[in-house]
């Protein structure tokens, strides 16, 4: 027997939404024709009658990046129908690690399978850039699939089950990809035991010399060299607690732009060899909570990666600036280079992703959006073919 339907009057109006920052907030309306959603890959195996009745349950929701959809466990009372921007699929393991599964984009739908079989969410989706999208409630999605011909419930059951055959397949390379950062964390580990020694003697040496002279050219070449021990040793540490699947930070309030000053000042001379202008653009002001040193860890790889981007170009610059977004602070690393290539734009943070480079290992990005993360932060990247990457990192501001 047949549920009864509902009138058509009584289904909720199509609305939009936009989630800010302290949950949602009614947008003003707008003159967009719902029927729009049809063209979206959901509705393809729906009769045009019952599409028009899912489209006028739905709901037009903006979500902002790093913004948290659903997560696990999370009751499944809506299909999300991703418009635009992108949203990454992530599940926890038995060690509290995240692994990415799946990402979703413009076209593409996501929380259909506890809605399907009436389960709690089964893993988490959130937002990387700013996420536009048509929220469906459950009851509307179940109401229609009872109404609707076999062939309408076949087509959705294939599609979920090509989803699933497509995330199994992605976590079988997660786990390979886990037991080689594993095997690297592991030889880290060697590495940090074997540094300690030479690098506790040349500190000592540098120690002796600036106890026995006044020169200052001397005594900056000293300060220079200190500085970056500590960033070799710092990182093969890095290394070593992402493979832990750890960070230990040390956040105090620091300035952006002190901090910007002191990645300028530590590649001043490389800088100067590439030829390459960087820009700071930040308010002395402004103030956050940040490990020091593990966040100029973060801008160092950034910056690294723009250099080796701008090699063959005329005019080099780089933008470092920052900025207060509502309650958070904006860090953001732009270059006028090439751009990112559209081979590692889908798993830019993804560990052993590279493309290009010589020697580079693929974990400099994804040891970035660790640290990055353990400041309960994000990152995402811009980027446009000739047009240059942006890369954004945004951080609590101190409450």
């Amino acid at each position: 027997m047949r549920a009864p339907v509902q009138d058509d009057k009584k289904v909720q109006s199509f609305q939009e939404i936009e989630i800010g920052p302290l949950g949602p907030a009614l947008k003003r309306p707008q003159t967009r024709n719902p029927m729009e959603l049809l063209k979206h890959h959901f509705f393809r195996h729906f009769p045009p009658a019952h599409a028009k009745r899912l489209v006028r349950a739905a709901q037009r929701v903006t979500y902002p990046a790093g913004r948290i959809i659903f997560d696990e466990d999370d009751p499944s009372d809506s299909i999300c129908l991703v418009l635009s921007g992108r949203v990454e699929i992530l599940k926890h393991s038995s060690s509290d690690h995240l692994h990415t599964l799946a990402f979703a984009s413009a076209d593409d739908y996501i929380g259909e399978l506890g809605v399907l079989d009436g389960s709690g969410r089964s893993a988490r989706a959130l937002t990387q850039t700013e996420v536009h999208a048509a929220v469906i409630p459950r009851r509307y999605i179940l109401e229609v699939l009872h109404r609707c011909p076999w062939q309408t419930t076949m087509g959705l059951f294939g599609q979920v089950i090509n989803n699933l055959r497509e995330t199994n397949s992605r976590f079988i390379h997660e786990v390979i990809r886990k037991e080689r950062i594993t095997l690297i964390g592991e030889m880290a580990n060697g590495f940090l035991h074997d540094f300690r020694s030479p690098v506790t003697s040349v500190q000592l040496a540098l120690e002796a010399i600036t106890n026995h002279t006044e020169d200052k050219a001397t005594l900056e070449a000293c300060g220079t060299i200190s500085r970056q021990l500590r960033r070799m040793s710092s990182m093969v540490e890095d290394v070593l607690q992402y493979a832990r699947g750890s960070a230990s930070l040390d956040r105090r309030p620091v300035s952006p732009h002190d901090l910007f000053a002191d990645l300028v000042s530590l590649n001043a001379d490389a800088l100067r060899n590439a030829g390459v202008t960087v820009r700071v653009r930040a308010d002395a002001r402004l103030v956050a909570l940040i490990d020091h040193d593990r966040m100029i860890r973060v801008l160092q790889n950034l910056l690294t990666n723009a250099v080796e981007a701008l090699i063959g170009k005329r005019r080099k610059t780089i933008v470092l600036s920052a900025r207060s977004a509502g309650k958070m602070c904006e860090l953001t690393v732009r270059d006028n280079g090439p751009g990112i290539p559209k081979i590692i734009s889908n798993r830019l943070f993804q560990p052993f992703t590279s493309h290009g480079k010589r020697g580079g290992t693929g974990l400099g990005l994804a040891i970035a959006k660790g640290i990055v993360e353990g400041h309960a932060g994000t990152i995402t990247c811009e980027s446009k073919k000739d047009a240059g990457a942006t890369f954004r990192i945004r951080l609590p501001l101190p409450v």
